[in-house]
């Protein structure tokens, strides 16, 4: 398990999890206790701006919309122009199409979010496969079972 004061990296899978309030985000917050550290969680704001767009495209109403604000307002917020997350942005594409047998081309959200990761030097944590071939090499990753919670690596 992480030490409590350690920085935790959330992909949007895992936000979209604790909004959900369901079995999985309630396994995070069993595991990781999140309430209890809330200094040491942090999202990239592509993160933030993929949530709000979700909420749309899920037709969210005003009180989860409003729920999603006020649990997105307890995290931190890392800007893209943080110094080194552009560079990080262009080595890890750089390594994923180019370097990589085969490519594992990544989508935009996601580079920024490595890049973030990788950056600030602290866990990713996901549900997602896409980050895999960054471990350990760019990136540090916790990976989670999208169905029960649980913790996979």
């Amino acid at each position: 398990m992480i030490p409590l004061d350690d920085l935790i990296l959330l992909d949007t899978n895992i936000i979209l999890q604790f909004i959900r309030k369901n079995r999985v985000g309630q396994q995070l917050e069993s595991d990781y206790q999140f309430r209890s550290r809330p200094n040491c969680s942090l999202i990239s704001c592509v993160t933030k701006g993929e949530m709000y767009a979700l909420a749309m495209k899920f037709g969210w109403g005003e009180e989860k919309k409003a729920y999603l604000s006020r649990q997105l307002e307890k995290l931190t917020v890392i800007d893209l122009n943080l110094v080194g997350i552009i560079d990080n942005y262009a080595q890890i594409d750089y390594f994923s199409e180019k370097l990589m047998k085969p490519a594992r081309p990544m989508g935009q959200n996601d580079l920024w979010i490595a890049a973030t990761a990788a950056t600030l030097g602290v866990c990713l944590m996901t549900t997602d496969d896409d980050f895999d071939h960054l471990h350990p090499k760019y990136i540090h990753r916790i990976k989670i079972d999208a169905k029960t919670g649980k913790t996979i690596v």
